[in-house]
């Protein structure tokens, strides 16, 4: 069961009810939350020290692509709500197969792809979606989400405050868009079981469309601005730091050189522990450079894009296993695993590949795996240490 203390703007502070638990809380839980997978709770105020409690020696953390409703995702979602439960609109169908993946790690970020609008809602080039899908994803699991985006400003400054609001009310962390100047400047950091984890977020574009302030959103991918960012939120306490990038061609399966020379100043810099990107819609290889793991794509976690392409309909969902080396004092990802999935065709579904389900039939499930392999390892990431992450 989460529960969740309400966002300062952007911080949020994770920890576990040890000591409830141990008394055997008597409180009465509805029947779905006793049967969810046991995830760290969040809590206000952390558990009191004892002898016997030690400081975190490791946490990890869950990225997953795009979350992207395109109109019939939409349609999908509210014929979903028909069958009742008060909504008007119901994706947990669509997220459910994320779940287990979202409870196996402390803490699981997004990339909301679009603003929060109100009806009637729309698609490209210019989104809005309803706020249900917050609310869904923080049942399956989610912590919060990046929202520096292409698509971040399609519906102006009410939608970004509306986006924001709309995370803030569902006490989910958000960072890469911002409601005022003061809030920009606070530090992007996110608290897991005490360890502070700072998230640098950025989009290379806004499709055109002008920011009405230059702090609205996270915009560029200059490396050195990126690097400084970064350096700021280990001056404001961040013990990890990881890199959120928008960036790419989209519908590819190799990142582009400026994209790649990006990543590689990033993790040669020092100052990120774990880079990830997203916006091409598709998986990207995975490297491991200067002991700094880079994701190059992560792809759609969920979409139905009218562009007729496999790859829009495969991506990759990422725990990497954070470290702490008592010695030097840093944190250094230990492990990183990955999951492929593939979207099936209707209802669409987020379905992994890596074992046969009813989810999708056994020869595209096969194909997806075999392709996706071969994209995620082309720079010799499994050599490097990177392993599945199957949930038993």
């Amino acid at each position: 069961m989460h529960s969740r203390l309400p966002l300062a703007c952007r911080s949020l502070t994770a920890g576990v009810l040890l000591s409830a638990l141990l008394a055997g809380c008597s409180a009465s839980v509805e029947p779905d939350e006793a049967l969810r997978p046991s995830k760290p709770a969040l809590a206000s105020t952390p558990a009191p020290e004892s002898s016997a409690t030690s400081e975190p020696k490791e946490f990890s953390l869950m990225v997953t692509g795009d979350v992207l409703l395109h109109p019939p995702l939409l349609e999908q979602a509210r014929s979903a709500a028909k069958s009742g439960y008060g909504k008007d609109y119901d994706f947990s169908a669509l997220l459910a197969g994320l779940k287990p993946y979202a409870n196996d790690a402390d803490a699981a970020l997004c990339n909301l792809e679009t603003p929060i609008g109100t009806p009637p809602y729309s698609g490209y080039p210019r989104f809005t979606v309803p706020a249900q899908i917050l609310s869904d994803l923080k049942s399956i699991g989610y912590d919060g989400c990046t929202t520096a985006t292409n698509h971040t400003v399609d519906a102006g400054t009410s939608g970004v405050n509306r986006t924001l609001d709309a995370l803030e009310e569902q006490e989910l962390f958000a960072t890469g868009s911002y409601r005022s100047k003061k809030e920009a400047q606070e530090p992007p950091i996110m608290q897991i079981d005490g360890i502070k984890l700072g998230v640098i977020a950025s989009s290379f574009s806004l499709n055109g469309l002008p920011e009405a302030a230059d702090w609205q959103v996270d915009t560029g991918v200059d490396a050195q601005k990126l690097i400084q960012r970064g350096k700021s939120a280990r001056q404001d306490g961040a013990d990890v730091v990881v890199a959120a990038i928008h960036d790419g061609t989209e519908y590819s399966n190799r990142p582009t050189a400026q994209q790649r020379k990006l990543g590689r100043e990033l993790a040669e810099s020092g100052v990120f522990d774990f880079i990830y990107m997203h916006h091409t819609h598709s998986a990207l290889p995975i490297e491991k450079h200067d002991g700094t793991w880079i994701v190059y794509g992560l792809g759609n976690s969920v979409a139905k894009h009218a562009t007729k392409t496999i790859l829009n309909r495969e991506g990759i969902s990422v725990k990497a296993t954070f470290s702490h080396d008592e010695k030097s004092g840093d944190w250094k990802v230990s492990q990183l695993q990955w999951v492929p999935h593939m979207l099936s065709q209707s209802p669409v579904a987020w379905c992994q590949v890596f074992e046969a389900s009813a989810c999708l039939p056994e020869a595209d499930a096969k194909a997806s795996l075999a392709r996706t392999t071969a994209t995620v390892n082309a720079y010799g990431a499994f050599d490097d240490g990177l392993e599945d992450w199957k949930i038993e």
